[in-house]
C-alpha cells in the first residue's frame, strides 16, 4: 500500500482512481442493474437462472448468437482487406488529394446505419434500380436481403475504423526500420509483410476489434435487410420494447450474452498484445514514395473508388431528398419540398446534435486520453480492470444504457434525467472507447525510454506526459477524437430513450421519418447532417495537415 503513493507514481495513481470513480458511478453501477435483472424473474423478482435456461433451449435465441457472432466475424475481415491496403497507399504515396480521401472515408460513421440498409435496399432489394438491371443482363440476382447483405452494410459502414487507426500506425512507423528491409535486398511487398504489418498491428486489431464490437451489438441493419432472421442485438431490442413496464429479464439476459461475447474477443486482444512487442524508436516520419504519371493516377483512382462505394447510399438518400414524395411513394419530380420542411424544423435539432458531439468528444479526450495510457505503460491488474470497464459500453445497446442511466439519475442528489447533460453523459460513456484504444493503439510503438529518460531529468511525470507523450500521441489522439464526433453525431439508439422536448437531434428526426413513411423527409435531413457535418471535419484536417499532423 506504501509504494501505491509514491511520489513518482502519484499523479498515474491518482489518475486511475479518478477514472474508476468515474466508470463505477456513472457506468457499473446504472449497468449492474442488467446483469442482476438476467438472473430475476420478470413476476416478483426472484432470483432464478430461467432466462439463460430459455436462452439455452429455444432455438431462436441461440441462432440469434450465432448469426451475430458469424457475420461480424466476416465483416471484420473483410474490413482489414479493404482499409489496410488502402492506408498503406495513403501515408507512404503522394496520392492527389489525400485529405479529401481521409475525409470521405470518415462519411459512413456519420451516416446512422438504418438509413444506409435503406438506402442499399432501393439498389439492391428485389426490386430495387441495379437489382433489376442485374437481372435484365441475364444475370441471375436475388436481392441483399439475409447474410450477405447484413456483411455487405457492416463492411462498407465500419471500414473507417480500421482505415483510420491503421493510417496512424503506418505514419509512425520508424523509416530506419523499413529501409534495413530494404538493404537487406528484401523487396517492397515482402517489406510490407514482413516489417510495416507486423508494427501496425496493434492498429489493425483495434480498429478490427471496434469493428467487431459495433457490428455484434447493432440492431438497426439486420432489423431492416436481415430478413426476419435472428440476430442477438435484434432479439435483446425487442424483449426489452415488447416486456416494457415489467420487468425485461430475458432482454437483460441476452446483453449478458452481448457482455460475454465482446468481452472474450477485448481479452483475446489484450493477451495477443502482451505476448508480443511493438516497441520502435520514432525517429522520423515515414518517407512518402513518389509516384509518377500513369502509377499515381491509377493509385489515386483506386484509392478513391474504395472510399466512393460506400458513399452511394448517401447519394441515393441526396437523389430522393429532391424527389416528390406522396407518403412512402417515391414521384420522379423534382421537388424542394423535402428541405423547405426539414428547415423549418432544423436549427434546434442541429445544434442540439453539434452541442452535443462536441461536448462528448472534448469529455472523452480528457478522460480517454490518459485511460488509454494507463492501459499501456501501466500494465497491471488495474490496467485489466480499466480495460474492462472502457471497453463496456461497446457491449451494451444503447437503449439498455439510457433506460440504466434513467433509472440510476432519475432521483438522489444527482438527477440528470430530463436534461441535456444526461444525452452528454451517454454520449461520452458509449464513444470514449474509440479515444482509449486509438491512444493506446499508438503509445504500443512508442519507446518508453523517452519518458524515462525526461522524468530521470527531474521532469515530473504529469509534465512529461503533456509536454512529451502526448505530443507523440497526438495522431491517435486525433484518429480517436474524429471517429468520436461523427459517430456520436449519428447516435440513434441512447437518444431515442433519453431525449426530452426540445434536445431531439437530427438523428431522431430521420428516423421519425422513417417510422412515418416519410423517406423524403428522412433523406433530406440525412443529407443535410453529412453536408454540414463535412465541412468542420475539413476545416480540422486542413489546420493538422499544415501543423504536420501524422494522419497526413
Amino acid at each position: 500500500m506504501k509504494n501505491i503513493f509514491q511520489s513518482k507514481n502519484l499523479f498515474w495513481n491518482l489518475t486511475a482512481l479518478l477514472i474508476f470513480i468515474a466508470v463505477i458511478y456513472f457506468l457499473v453501477v446504472p449497468v449492474s442493474s442488467v446483469l442482476v435483472g438476467s438472473f430475476q424473474t420478470e413476476e416478483d423478482g426472484a432470483w432464478t437462472l430461467k432466462n439463460f435456461l430459455s436462452f439455452v433451449k429455444y432455438r431462436t435465441y441461440w441462432k440469434s448468437l450465432a448469426n451475430s457472432v458469424g457475420v461480424s466475424l466476416a465483416a471484420s475481415v473483410l474490413t482489414i482487406v479493404m482499409a489496410v491496403p488502402l492506408a498503406f497507399m495513403v501515408s507512404r504515396w503522394n496520392l492527389k488529394g489525400k485529405p479529401f480521401i481521409i475525409a470521405l472515408s470518415t462519411i459512413p460513421l456519420m451516416l446512422p446505419s438504418f438509413i444506409s440498409a435503406f438506402a442499399w435496399i432501393i439498389l439492391l432489394g428485389r426490386a430495387g434500380i441495379v437489382s433489376e438491371l442485374i437481372r435484365s443482363l441475364g444475370i441471375p440476382f436475388d436481392s441483399i436481403y439475409g447474410y450477405f447483405g447484413v456483411v455487405m452494410v457492416f463492411t462498407v459502414q465500419f471500414y473507417p475504423y480500421v482505415f483510420l487507426m491503421t493510417l496512424s500506425g503506418f505514419n509512425s512507423v520508424d523509416e530506419s526500420i523499413e529501409e534495413v528491409g530494404r538493404s537487406l535486398g528484401t523487396g517492397p511487398v515482402k517489406t510490407f509483410i514482413k516489417v510495416s504489418m507486423p508494427l501496425v498491428l496493434p492498429g489493425i486489431l483495434s480498429g478490427t476489434l471496434l469493428v467487431f464490437m459495433t457490428a455484434v451489438e447493432n440492431f438497426g441493419v439486420p432489423m431492416v435487410i436481415g430478413e426476419q432472421k435472428p440476430f442477438l442485438a435484434v432479439q435483446a431490442y425487442m424483449e426489452f420494447t415488447s416486456d416494457i413496464g415489467q420487468h425485461p429479464g430475458m432482454a437483460y439476459a441476452l446483453s449478458v450474452v452481448l457482455i460475454m461475447v465482446t468481452m472474450t474477443s477485448l481479452m483475446a486482444q489484450r493477451y495477443y498484445l502482451r505476448k508480443r512487442n511493438f516497441i520502435q524508436s520514432a525517429r522520423g516520419r515515414p518517407e512518402i514514395k513518389e509516384l509518377r504519371g500513369w502509377a499515381r493516377r491509377f493509385a489515386t483512382g483506386y484509392c478513391f473508388t474504395v472510399v466512393l462505394i460506400p458513399l452511394i447510399p448517401f447519394f441515393v438518400a441526396l437523389v430522393i431528398s429532391f424527389l416528390e414524395m406522396r407518403g412512402p411513394v417515391i414521384h420522379p419530380n423534382f421537388s424542394l419540398q423535402n428541405y423547405s420542411y426539414a428547415f423549418s424544423h432544423m436549427a434546434r435539432p442541429i445544434f442540439n446534435s453539434y452541442f452535443l458531439a462536441t461536448v462528448a468528444t472534448l469529455i472523452s479526450v480528457v478522460i480517454g486520453v490518459p485511460a488509454g495510457y494507463i492501459l499501456t505503460r501501466r500494465r497491471s491488474s488495474i490496467g485489466d480492470g480499466l480495460d474492462f470497464a472502457i471497453m463496456l459500453p461497446f457491449t451494451i445497446a444503447g437503449t439498455v444504457l439510457g433506460i440504466a442511466l434513467i433509472v440510476m439519475f432519475n432521483t438522489g442528489f444527482l438527477v440528470l434525467t430530463g436534461t441535456w447533460m444526461i444525452l452528454a453523459l451517454s454520449y461520452t460513456i458509449r464513444k470514449m472507447p474509440f479515444i482509449a484504444r486509438s491512444s493506446s493503439s499508438i503509445l504500443y510503438q512508442l519507446d518508453p525510454a523517452m519518458e524515462e529518460a525526461s522524468i530521470s531529468l527531474g521532469v515530473n511525470p504529469m509534465k512529461t506526459f503533456f509536454k512529451i507523450t502526448i505530443r507523440l500521441m497526438s495522431g491517435g489522439i486525433i484518429a480517436g477524437a474524429i471517429l468520436t464526433w461523427v459517430t456520436t453525431i449519428s447516435e440513434l439508439s441512447s437518444t431515442i430513450v433519453l431525449q426530452t422536448p426540445g434536445w431531439s437531434t437530427m438523428t431522431v428526426e430521420m428516423f421519425q421519418g422513417i417510422l412515418s413513411d416519410d423517406m423524403g423527409m428522412a433523406s433530406a435531413f440525412a443529407s443535410i447532417l453529412i453536408v454540414s457535418a463535412i465541412v468542420p471535419l475539413l476545416i480540422i484536417i486542413g489546420r493538422f495537415k499544415e501543423e504536420g499532423s501524422s494522419l497526413f
